[in-house]
């Protein structure tokens, strides 16, 4: 058996297979005939050694399934933006979600796949021989997508209908592994956070929303405990992502899936904007990925210029994204009779929402008019925690669903 937790990000994929974790890009790129390359030759064992242990950077796959309609050869995540192929990623503005797109189950059977390559090297397996997997695995969906009447069934029965195929193409003879579902639960994204944060599970984690509490909230922080902001029964979780933003509305301790909401786009969405712009500035990005990678960079004396001046023209496109979270917040926290006491943003978009945007002070202002003209906390989770906090819920769960 072979757990997984998948965090199936716009951007990334955040995952823990069986005790592993891993993080890549939501990204593929298909190969045509002419882009295949050799398969991968090895003069050692320590060189064979190396290859297989990044063996989850590495996939070059098809795909064999009929809950998968899109053929062909892929290279996936890292793989992928190394190859220098045209890149695929989630339509961030399709009508249609993640529950109906091939890439997430694409992204999810390769990830399983080449785990159990990984670990068939690794048990000196002869990988000529048949590899099967069953797989138990706990994954969410965007609210407004998930509270959808079928769509969790429908998603569920992707995965459980049938088995499925992924095959291997790094090497002289391919690697097939088969690969069957025995379970498979799906949270609502943001709820999940919402879950592992009032759990307590990480310290480091509540003590760095006091501190951020306390920085910003330096009136109340006498008044209010650690524990008081996690195990609070009223309040918002806001999970910035790369293609939505969930809107999580809590109360008396429970999801108010009437009031909980989804917005359509996530940073991606503004990056996406920003890369337009800076093309016309005359910086040369193709797309959001580029721009990704340039932005984590490492900056140097020969690049601080052009980076500090193209980091300026990106985050004066966000302003319009902030704009538009403040009034989705404001018409949920609208629906609800109780009072909001705080809101907690996660997610990976929050981090750049909260070192570049005006999201917080926004936020604050607003939700005066749902009380009273009194000020509700808004605070974001440490950017070392806040990409991660669905994928740790995930984990709490699966494990609370196995004990």
């Amino acid at each position: 058996m072979m757990k997984l937790e998948n965090d199936l990000g716009y951007g990334s994929i955040k995952a823990n297979v069986a005790g592993e974790r891993v993080k890549f890009p939501s990204v593929v790129a298909e190969q045509r005939e002419q882009d295949i390359m050799a398969p991968v030759e090895f003069t050692d064992k320590a060189s064979e050694d190396q290859y297989m242990a990044d063996f989850l950077n590495r996939m070059d796959v098809t795909v064999s399934s009929s809950a998968v309609n899109q053929q062909g050869r892929f290279l996936i995540g890292e793989a992928a933006i190394k190859s220098g192929l045209p890149l695929t990623t989630f339509d961030i503005n399709a009508l249609t979600g993640k529950a109906d797109s091939d890439l997430a189950l694409i992204f999810t059977l390769s990830l399983i796949a080449g785990k159990a390559v990984k670990e068939a090297y690794k048990a000196g397996n002869d990988l000529s021989d048949p590899i099967s997997v069953e797989v138990p695995l706990v994954t969410a969906l965007p609210v407004q997508e998930g509270k959808k009447k079928g769509v969790k069934d429908q998603y569920k029965a992707r995965y459980l209908d049938t088995s499925h195929q992924v095959t291997f193409h790094n090497f002289t003879d391919p690697v097939t592994v088969t690969i069957k579902f025995s379970q498979v639960s799906v949270a609502n994204e943001g709820e999940t956070a919402a879950v592992f944060i009032a759990s307590n599970q990480n310290k480091k984690l509540t003590s760095g929303l006091k501190a951020d509490f306390d920085k910003h909230f330096p009136d109340q922080k006498d008044d209010v405990t650690a524990t008081d902001l996690i195990s609070s029964q009223n309040k918002i979780i806001l999970d910035i992502g790369g293609g939505t933003v969930d809107i999580i509305v809590i109360a008396g301790g429970r999801a108010v899936a009437a009031a909980s909401a989804s917005m359509n786009e996530g940073y991606d969405n503004a990056l996406d904007e920003a890369v337009e712009y800076l093309k016309e500035q005359q910086y040369n990005f193709n797309d959001r990925t580029q721009l990704k990678e340039f932005l984590a960079q490492k900056v140097t004396g020969l690049s601080r210029k052009r980076h500090e001046r193209v980091e300026e023209m990106v985050y004066k496109q966000v302003q319009p994204f902030s704009k538009r979270i403040v009034e989705n917040v404001s018409k949920a926290a609208g629906k609800l009779s109780s009072g909001i006491e705080e809101v907690i943003a996660v997610g990976g978009g929050s981090i750049p929402m909260e070192e570049h945007s005006d999201l917080r002070e926004r936020l604050v202002n607003k939700l005066k008019e749902f009380n009273g003209g009194d000020v509700i906390p808004v605070i974001f989770a440490p950017a070392e925690f806040a990409q991660t906090l669905n994928l740790d819920g995930l984990e709490y769960i699966q494990e609370h669903l196995t004990k």
